[in-house]
């Protein structure tokens, strides 16, 4: 499962890197939740920490920006402030619009939902649609847009001793590494 936070009122995009992740990893509410016993205490507090993954930020239904999860902390008022670090196998889902389920329908006020998606690279992404446009603007199937986002679609991931490596179907690889650790890319010469 997902985190999706509504940052809509909120994110500065015209902010500097650091004022835009204060605001993601924000002070979230969880219902009937006012101080750090009363979280210890709350089943939306513990679905909270069992989803606590990957941390999805929309502003207008639209994806803003997408969080590893690395921890959490609770302040003195019961808000939730997540760790965080980059996800870079993600951050295709940025300028994309959240599919029904993830986005916020007419009438939703609460800022922090859970989005059901499989732990995999391509269960998040199903949790997006095609790229961010005016209402009422919806992609044509045939659009070039379309085929540039086919093209990006995840294939295939692997976790090897805390390494993510993630082959796309256009043959690139990401690699995320974790905390500390670096990556060494080395070419094959012919001989």
């Amino acid at each position: 499962m997902a985190v999706v936070v509504n940052v809509s009122h909120r994110f500065p995009r015209t902010g500097s890197r650091a004022e835009q992740l204060a605001v993601v990893r924000g002070d979230w509410p969880v219902p009937e939740v006012d101080n750090p016993e009363a979280f210890a205490d709350s089943d939306d507090a513990q679905e909270l920490l069992d989803a606590a993954d990957v941390l999805i930020a929309a502003a207008g239904n639209e994806v803003v920006d997408v969080q590893r999860i690395t921890g959490l902390q609770v302040d003195e008022g019961g808000h939730v402030r997540f760790e965080t670090v980059d996800e870079p196998v993600l951050v295709g889902m940025i300028g994309q619009r959240l599919r029904p389920g993830a986005a916020w329908e007419p009438g939703e006020s609460w800022p922090v939902k859970l989005a059901d998606a499989a732990g995999a690279v391509s269960g998040y992404l199903e949790l997006v649609g095609e790229a961010a446009r005016g209402e009422g603007e919806p992609a044509r199937a045939d659009s070039p847009e379309a085929a540039d986002a086919a093209a990006g679609d995840l294939s295939d991931d692997l976790e090897l001793g805390g390494f993510r490596l993630v082959l796309g179907v256009d043959g690139n690889l990401v690699v995320t590494a974790p905390a500390g650790r670096s990556v060494t890319v080395l070419a094959t010469h012919e001989g």
